[in-house]
């Protein structure tokens, strides 16, 4: 019968020895030393990565070291869901049981200046993606890839916009191209609903829209 893979964890920083004691820790029946005098002779000491590893019963030690030295982790993944609010991103990050959980006691504002962000919310911001990541890191990771990956194309839809619209910023035209999103699941009706969106903001009128009610309404 097949024992399943055993699991370890190679925390940032760590020496080769301090790496070794790990895995024989683990359980691995491979002795410390035996995976150091390896490392040392073939000059791949300093080349052990960090991250998450799984390993097969009956590895050797060269096979190990390799595994080590690519950083071949195992990964996990997690699927930011179009439409979601920051709120509920937030909820599935928390409870992804392979990510550590950083920025729990974050607040939305402390987490924008973490990832250097200059926007004043964090609505919108996060690209909606499926994101791979070795077990064990951090959630801020996830979320600066994801904030990341949103800005070349916000960027890139600020710089085609009409110059006469009444909008600011970039994140004006998020702010205002997710109310439309809200306002209708239907592709041919969302320019005519921007419109008259453009048009009340060019007179100072309201929006009066249901989604900026159901979004400030929260839970």
């Amino acid at each position: 019968m097949r024992s399943d893979p055993t699991a370890f964890s190679i925390p940032p920083g760590a020496s080769l020895r301090a790496a070794a004691q790990v895995i024989e820790g683990a359980g691995i029946d491979l002795p410390a030393w035996q995976l150091e005098l390896m490392g040392r002779i073939m000059g791949r000491s300093s080349k052990i990565k960090a991250g998450s590893y799984e390993i097969e019963e009956g590895v050797t030690a060269l096979g190990l070291l390799n595994k080590l030295t690519r950083g071949d982790v195992t990964q996990s993944e997690i699927v930011l869901v179009e439409g979601k609010t920051f709120r509920q991103f937030r909820a599935a990050m928390n409870e992804h049981p392979d990510l550590a959980h950083d920025s729990v006691k974050f607040t939305d504002i402390q987490i924008l200046a973490r990832l250097g962000a200059k926007e004043p919310h964090p609505e919108g911001l996060l690209f909606p993606d499926t994101y791979l990541f070795a077990k064990g890191s951090s959630d801020f990771d996830v979320l600066r890839r994801a904030y990341k990956a949103m800005q070349p194309k916000l960027a890139a839809v600020w710089e085609k916009r009409e110059s006469t619209l009444p909008l600011k910023t970039p994140y004006d035209l998020l702010i205002l191209a997710s109310i439309v999103e809200k306002e209708t699941g239907l592709p041919a009706d969302r320019p005519q609903i921007a419109a008259v969106f453009v048009n009340r903001l060019r007179r100072g009128m309201l929006l009066q829209t249901d989604p900026t009610v159901i979004y400030g309404l929260g839970d």
